[in-house]
């Protein structure tokens, strides 16, 4: 088997939807030009969807590990045989096959972060033969897919923005999300947790705080650390080439929120050096 250049590190815990995306997600990331690995922390009691026996795939249980995006990410790190690690989701998949390469290339002397994110709003998942290729005009961020399998812009999208840095999308009233307060989702055109960086500087920032629970904050905090130590270029705003796929899903994990948010406010607070000596400690 061929050495891996990337290690694509995912979480999968509890009764995601994501576990039914798995196979899908695993097969894009296994047809990169780049030779890589996918390695999966299993949180306790998640049932894992077939993935057809590929050696390079690899499972991790992460039993005794709080079931939550990054300290599961940091058990599948810690297995990690590349020099390089993709932090990603298991309901995200690359569009093209040349797509590590180019984050390779843009990440010679930086950590690359936020890529492009169009997201699938057809209810059922991903459909057999989907065409993982960038949809062909405009800016889009919500697709569905049309016919023959090829991603099909959502038409009345409204971009915003947040103060100076962050762009937010809203969608158009057909194809909303509703959080479980009711209120409609309105999420980034890029994906908030997509990392692309060197194996040695995630161990050397502390990988993910272990401290924030369920969904949220945990991609904002390692962002700080490594705004902290390195170039960070977000490719949302740079390289609008990179490009990924979410498969959309109701959004009914938002109830710890509001805690890690006031976490991450108190270690941002604290300084990326304390931050770091917290979690390397």
């Amino acid at each position: 088997m061929v050495e891996p250049r990337v290690s694509v590190v995912l979480p999968l815990f509890g009764d995601h939807r994501a576990a039914g995306t798995l196979p899908a997600v695993c097969s894009a990331w296994l047809g990169q030009d780049v030779p890589c690995e996918v390695v999966i922390a299993v949180g306790p009691a998640t049932a894992v969807p077939d993935l057809g026996g590929d050696r390079r795939i690899r499972l991790v249980p992460a039993d005794g590990v709080q079931a939550a995006p990054g300290p599961l990410r940091n058990v599948a790190a810690a297995a990690a045989h590349a020099p390089t690690l993709y932090l990603g989701d298991a309901d995200i998949v690359p569009l093209g096959t040349g797509y590590l390469a180019d984050a390779l290339d843009l990440g010679r002397d930086q950590a690359v972060i936020q890529p492009w994110m169009y997201r699938l709003v057809d209810r059922s998942g991903p459909p057999p033969g989907l065409v993982l290729e960038a949809p062909g005009r405009g800016r889009a961020c919500h697709v569905y897919a049309g016919p023959g399998g090829h991603l099909t812009p959502v038409d009345g999208e409204n971009f915003l923005w947040q103060g100076r840095e962050y762009m937010i999308v809203e969608p158009p009233p057909e194809v909303a999300w509703f959080t479980e307060d009711g209120s409609v989702w309105c999420p980034p055109p890029y994906h908030w947790g997509g990392i692309l960086l060197d194996h040695k500087l995630f161990d050397t920032v502390g990988g993910y705080c272990t401290r924030y629970a369920g969904w949220g904050c945990e991609d904002d905090d390692l962002i700080a650390k490594l705004d902290g130590r390195t170039r960070v270029l977000r490719a949302w705003r740079v390289a609008r080439g990179l490009t990924c796929l979410h498969f959309e899903h109701p959004r009914t994990h938002t109830a710890t929120l509001r805690l890690n948010q006031a976490i991450l406010a108190e270690r941002l607070a604290a300084g990326v050096d304390a931050m770091i000596s917290e979690d390397t400690a």
